[in-house]
């Protein structure tokens, strides 16, 4: 298949990474104001609503922190501390809600995105392309910096079963964010995550998810250009995706 290609600035790039978040509004109201300066005496600027993931940094001496979202184009702003919810730091429950919903629309997005390509519609494809990397920087991406905080937390097969399905449905795509996410998920738990992977049946799938598994390895820990690495755990790890992709094999 054609890839796609982010053409959009990522959301979670960059200084991002420096960054606390993601994060969502703690507001009853279902919006907050952005402002260009840290208090109400400031312009407002934009307006981040319910599911609006941002990021902040806070100064300790300030009841006001600076925000930096990507709503088609970067914000960068102030908003008052109590109107910030970390996702990291909500409830199980509520943390798995979100991961599910996203999870989900990607991988609607990423079905459509390939039907589109496979039917030759170049409006449509445009379209969905479009959507697709506009999805990506917005949403799929932050949440993919919490999937593996939770998984290690829960050890939830769902989350996992998810995240597989949509990094198949999302397989024309040149992010590499899914790899890092699905690699922390394998260093805590790499028991459950290949027995979630060996449920599944189809050979090129399996395949595809020992990629990004191995890609992830290898952002994580120090590895050369040559992919060897003098980390005990990076080469144990890396030995049982050997072995897997052995047993994929015909």
């Amino acid at each position: 298949m054609k890839y796609y290609i982010l053409t959009l600035l990522t959301f979670c790039s960059l200084s991002l990474f420096a960054q606390n978040g993601p994060a969502i509004i703690n507001d009853s109201d279902g919006f907050t104001n952005v402002r260009l300066g840290p208090g109400t005496d400031f312009e407002v600027i934009d307006t981040l609503f319910n599911e609006d993931f941002f990021y902040f940094k806070t100064d300790g001496n300030s009841d006001w922190a600076k925000v930096t979202a990507w709503k088609g184009r970067q914000i960068e702003g102030f908003i008052h501390k109590s109107r910030i919810q970390e996702v990291k730091k909500l409830d199980s429950k509520s943390r798995k809600e979100i991961i599910i919903k996203v999870l989900d629309r990607q991988r609607t997005l990423a079905d459509n995105f390939r039907a589109a390509w496979k039917a030759k519609d170049s409006l449509a494809y445009r379209t969905t392309v479009k959507e697709l990397e506009s999805y990506n920087d917005t949403k799929y991406d932050p949440i993919l910096q919490v999937i593996p905080e939770y998984f290690c937390s829960t050890s939830d097969i769902e989350i996992i079963d998810k995240f597989f399905a949509t990094m198949w449905a999302d397989k024309g795509s040149a992010n590499e964010m899914p790899s890092f996410s699905i690699g922390d998920c394998f260093i805590c738990n790499p028991d459950l995550v290949l027995e979630r992977l060996n449920k599944i049946i189809d050979k090129e799938q399996k395949e595809l998810i020992l990629d990004h598994i191995e890609w992830g390895l290898m952002n994580h820990f120090e590895v050369d250009e040559d992919g060897n690495s003098d980390s005990k755990e990076y080469n144990e790890l890396i030995e049982r995706i050997k072995k897997e992709r052995k047993k994929a094999s015909p």
